[in-house]
C-alpha cells in the first residue's frame, strides 16, 4: 500500500521537521483509515484486521534495532563522514578510530568501550555538517576570551548571550563550565529559563543560575521572596575614614567656659 499511503497522505506534499514527527502523523491517518469499508470483501477494515490478528505469530521478545554499524577515522577536525554528511565527534577524537550507530533518524558516535560520545539528529536534504558543542565547551572554557568569535557564540539563545555580554573572564569560564554539564542531558531551553529567572533583579552568578536549574528540573521552581511586615528603624549612612576619631581629641568647650 505504498502507493496508496503517498497518493493520499503524502501529496501535496506535507512539510515536517523530523521524519519521527511524520511518522506519527501517518500513523493517526493509517488508524482512521481502517473505519472504511475494503474495497473488494465490503467489511470494515478494522473489523478483517482483527481476524488477521488471531492469526499473528507472536512477536519477539526483544525489539529488532534497524540501524547499521560503522567504524570511521575522525578527521583533524574531529568530524566524522557518514554518506554525504559530517557529525562532529570530541576535542580528543581527531585522527582517531570511532563506531557510527546509523538509524534512519540519529547517528550515535560511540568511543572503542562502546560508550556515547555524542548523538546527532541524521541529515537529509541540503545541510551537510552537524555540530554538538556540549563535548567542546570544557575546551572553550580555557579560553574564554574567544567565544565571541566562536560559531558556538553566534548559535547561542540571546539570553545568553547577554549574559556572557556582561561576565568577566572568569565568569565565561565558570559560565561555559556549567553549559558543559547542562547540556550533557538537555537542551538550551531549561537553561534559558533558568537565566531569566535568575536575571530578574540583576546579573546573576553562575552558582545562582546552577541553582535555578535545578530547582526547574526537579519541578520545583523558583520561591518567591518572602516580604516582612516588620518596620526597619532607617540608620544615618555611613561614613568612610577616621575623621569622627579626631572628636574624641577635642576638648569640651562648656568645661573650657568655666
Amino acid at each position: 500500500m505504498v502507493k496508496y499511503i503517498r497518493n493520499n497522505f503524502l501529496l501535496p506534499e506535507v512539510p515536517y521537521e523530523k521524519l519521527a514527527d511524520l511518522n506519527y502523523k501517518i500513523w493517526n491517518w493509517c488508524q482512521r483509515d481502517r473505519e472504511r469499508l475494503h474495497y473488494e470483501k465490503g467489511k470494515m477494515i478494522a473489523k478483517l484486521y482483527l481476524e488477521d490478528k488471531n492469526h499473528f505469530l507472536q512477536l519477539p521478545g526483544k525489539a529488532f534495532e534497524c540501524v547499521r554499524y560503522e567504524q570511521l577515522r575522525a578527521n583533524k577536525y574531529r568530524f566524522v563522514r557518514v554518506d554525504t554528511m559530517q557529525y562532529s565527534t570530541s576535542p580528543r577524537f581527531a585522527g582517531e578510530l570511532v563506531t557510527a550507530r546509523i538509524s534512519f533518524d540519529t547517528v550515535t558516535i560511540l568511543n572503542e568501550k562502546n560508550e556515547l560520545i555524542v548523538q546527532h539528529p541524521r541529515l537529509y536534504g541540503e545541510e551537510t555538517k552537524s555540530m554538538d558543542w556540549q563535548p567542546y565547551l570544557t575546551l572553550m572554557a580555557r579560553r574564554p576570551t574567544a567565544l565571541k568569535y566562536s560559531t558556538f557564540y553566534d548559535q547561542l539563545p540571546d539570553e545568553w548571550k547577554d549574559f556572557f555580554e556582561n561576565c568577566t573572564s572568569e565568569e565565561k569560564r565558570n559560565g561555559l563550565q556549567l553549559l558543559a554539564v547542562l547540556l550533557k542531558d538537555q537542551d538550551f531551553h531549561v537553561s534559558v529559563e533558568a537565566l531569566k529567572l535568575a536575571s530578574q533583579h540583576s546579573h546573576p552568578s553562575v552558582e545562582t543560575i546552577k541553582h535555578v536549574y535545578y530547582q526547574l528540573l526537579n519541578g520545583r521552581g523558583i520561591r518567591e521572596t518572602i516580604s516582612l511586615s516588620i518596620n526597619v528603624p532607617a540608620t544615618s549612612p555611613p561614613t568612610r575614614g577616621l575623621a569622627h576619631y579626631d572628636q574624641l581629641m577635642k576638648p569640651n568647650s562648656e568645661e573650657n567656659d568655666k
